[in-house]
């Protein structure tokens, strides 16, 4: 049997990693756990990834990077506020869809909650980038920045809490996940282009 390369050995603990750590968080997976269900040893995996930390910092940050791509390809392939809003719901369920999503755990260690305010900050810049975008959302109002920064971090928790409802119930369709959100999303933010606000 050939002997597993570096490279996609490294991709392999990631892999078993990501999985672990989404399903029971930082904290409750040890180093061990994912030695084991990669079939390595610790020693080998200390080989790739310095600590547990370093592996988890690795996935949020690769995670982030990959979201931001995927978001930044979609919506820059369509045009019109409510086209570019439904391209960034796919980019994000279908990475969803491809790999579990983890959480920044900011109580497991202080610099790992840096790690994740700077991953949940990237997806927070690109939501607010597509919100922004044509200039007609809270047009005029004198904090727009601050409305925009609301209305981006509601909806992107909206967004997670979704792909967390999806992991209980993987047979619906991630079509129909778009679809709700979008639902909700566009109808409150249709009414606000249009100066709907009370």
């Amino acid at each position: 049997m050939a002997r597993m390369a570096a490279a996609e050995r490294r991709e392999q603990i990631a892999d078993v990693a990501r999985g672990l750590f989404a399903e029971r968080g930082y904290r409750a997976v040890g180093v061990g756990e994912i030695a084991r269900r990669a079939g390595v040893t610790p020693p080998v995996l200390y080989d790739h990834f310095a600590s547990k930390r370093d592996l988890y910092a690795h996935l949020l940050e690769r995670q982030a990077d990959e979201l931001a791509a995927r978001v930044a390809r979609a919506t820059g392939e369509v045009g019109g506020g409510k086209a570019r809003l439904r391209a960034a719901f796919d980019a994000f369920f279908a990475l969803a869809e491809e790999q579990p999503l983890i959480a920044g755990d900011r109580a497991a260690d202080g610099e790992l909650g840096a790690t994740a305010r700077r991953r949940d900050g990237q997806a927070h810049a690109a939501l607010v980038e597509v919100l922004g975008s044509g200039g007609r959302l809270f047009a005029g109002e004198t904090e727009r920045e601050r409305a925009l920064d609301l209305t981006a971090q509601m909806i992107r928790h909206g967004l997670l809490g979704l792909s967390l409802w999806w992991r209980e119930h993987p047979e619906t369709p991630r079509a129909v996940l778009v679809d709700r959100a979008m639902d909700v999303a566009w109808t409150g933010l249709r009414a606000l282009r249009k100066g709907g606000r009370r």
